[in-house]
């Protein structure tokens, strides 16, 4: 059997105040057309339907939409749970209705799991849950971290690994390598207490993960997060955005990442404001962002960016931020024999990492002037 995995669609994610529903719609769109044209009949969406817990209007009609396509007209079934950006309650509202037509939603981790079985392939959905919600499940104080919790859920369970199973979650699993991340994810606990072992799904032939947004493999080629369908934040661009579709015969698993094509993407542009103006071409389409490598800020810099490319969302000085992280305004030993502009070139020479031009200096030395002869 063939299904595809997906995750991390955000709906109604706002960049910079930028909308991308839009944007995500089409995707959506893709991944609707790839499904019917490949004949392949289930679509796993393994958490962070939304972006917001409570979603905006036109969030849900666009993922209603969606779901109506896929189950009502074309009989795709649909397997999702809920992600940490999920409202399990809104997520999961008359989802028995609408098993029947095969949309099989799990919002809270139950007792014990039930598989959905689909040629033959039990299909196990475990929604993103906290510590604390296993620990009142099943009232054990034992229960402190993510790892003991999927741990102790896991050992609760009535699973037969002989037969064909996979997976779907949407917590933080890891292994002995590092986790991609991006700075568009949410923090699920303070200092990296969120990690699980990868060990501890190992055993599943499949493993549908959720909420890292960059697609990758977990030490395991059949243990994957999906990744989100398109660039989230800048941090994200050199990432290859794609779905997984995922081949099963008899326990033998194949798989193939197939990219996406936002309408609008993020892309990063570096260099100095000249050469940016001058020898960039043109980009009204996808968003921006800029580092400029000039050693000055440049007045109205945006307002003439824009001009070129309409939308750009950030601008940031690199160079800037490592001087002032490199130097301190810390005066040398004897400032108290300098003068003041002799002190402000010392200042100066800190701040910005060269030396004041003679120009400024004979400015600034006008004005200590001025305040030395106003304050006699």
């Amino acid at each position: 059997m063939r299904f595809v995995h997906i995750s991390d669609i955000h709906l109604g994610k706002l960049l910079f105040q930028q909308n991308l529903l839009e944007i995500q719609a089409d995707l959506l769109a893709q991944i609707t057309k790839y499904l019917v044209e490949n004949k392949i009949n289930v679509l796993i969406m393994a958490g962070d339907i939304y972006d917001r817990s409570v979603p905006s209007n036109e969030a849900i009609d666009v993922l209603n939409d969606f779901l109506s396509l896929l189950i009502l007209k074309h009989k795709i079934k649909v397997l999702m749970i809920a992600g940490n950006h999920d409202s399990p309650t809104r997520l999961s509202f008359a989802s028995g209705l609408l098993k029947q037509e095969g949309l099989y939603i799990e919002a809270y981790p139950q007792k014990e799991m039930k598989p959905i079985v689909i040629d033959g392939v039990n299909f196990y959905l475990l929604p993103f849950f906290k510590p604390s919600y296993l620990r009142y499940l099943y009232n054990d104080e034992s229960i402190v971290s993510y790892q003991d919790a999927f741990k102790s859920y896991l050992s609760r369970q009535k699973i037969n690994y002989d037969e064909t199973n996979v997976l779907i979650t949407h917590q933080f699993i890891g292994g002995n390598q590092d986790i991609i991340c991006s700075e568009s994810e949410s923090v699920l606990s303070v200092g990296g207490s969120e990690m699980i072992d990868v060990s501890l799904v190992k055993q599943f032939d499949y493993v549908a993960l959720g909420h890292i947004h960059a697609p990758q493999k977990v030490l395991y080629d059949t243990i994957r997060y999906s990744g989100s369908l398109m660039h989230y934040s800048f941090d994200e661009i050199k990432h290859e955005k794609s779905i997984v579709d995922v081949t099963i015969a008899d326990k033998d698993i194949s798989f193939e990442l197939i990219k996406l094509r936002p309408r609008q993407n993020l892309i990063k542009l570096s260099g100095s404001f000249d050469e940016i103006m001058e020898h960039y071409e043109s980009n009204n389409s996808d968003f921006v962002a800029i580092e400029l490598l000039d050693t000055m800020i440049v007045p109205n810099a945006i307002d003439y960016l824009r001009t070129k490319y309409e939308n750009v969302l950030q601008i940031t000085y690199p160079n800037l931020t490592n001087l002032q992280l490199k130097n301190n305004t810390k005066a040398d030993i004897g400032f108290e024999k300098l003068s003041s502009v002799e002190l402000f070139e010392q200042f100066y020479q800190k701040i910005k990492g060269v030396a004041i031009n003679n120009q400024a200096k004979k400015i600034i030395a006008e004005i200590m002037k001025g305040a030395n002869d106003h304050g006699a």
